[in-house]
């Protein structure tokens, strides 16, 4: 397998990767009960649906030879939240489901980071590998932010997106 090859496998493997985790925000938020939840999980669905979008026209550039394409940071918007949110249900169950889904998500996203992270220390590329990096800075954001609701919601109860 050819260096080319293995790197356009590398992108397909993070395509999937990134369609899995905006298909996993996206049922995270039909199932969240409370609005800042709601709004979050769609926002970080977005997220990794831009992700996935670039990947495939990244993949399509580097087919026709035409290198790595520029990649623009898409950042999440917290604006139009309200302060504190209780979880509206104050349902035990329904508190442990939303920790045990930011659980995965965060899982998740540290393996996102690492993968780009790795992969842009196989690349020789400058722009290749800048854009690799942004990608890993984006995922280990996202882990943050997840990592702070759920804290904030096994200790405090409360969404802190938005704050």
């Amino acid at each position: 397998m050819t260096q080319s090859q293995s790197k356009m496998d590398a992108i397909k493997i993070a395509m999937d990767a990134e369609l899995k985790a905006h298909n996993y925000y996206s049922q995270s938020a039909q199932k969240a009960t409370n609005p800042k939840g709601k709004e979050m999980f769609n926002q970080l669905a977005a997220l990794e649906l831009n992700h996935y979008n670039y990947l495939k026209n990244l993949l399509s550039s580097l087919k026709e030879g035409n290198g790595w394409v520029s990649y623009s940071k898409k950042h999440l918007s917290e604006d139009s939240q309200p302060p504190e949110a209780k979880d509206p249900s104050g349902d035990e169950k329904t508190k442990d489901d939303v920790l045990s889904i930011l659980s995965k998500a965060i899982e998740d996203e540290k393996k996102a980071c690492a993968y780009y992270t790795n992969l842009s220390e196989e690349v020789d590329d400058p722009s290749g590998k800048a854009m690799l990096k942004k990608l890993a800075e984006e995922e280990k954001l996202h882990a943050k932010i997840l990592g702070d609701q759920w804290y904030s919601l096994n200790n405090r109860g409360v969404w802190l997106w938005g704050d």
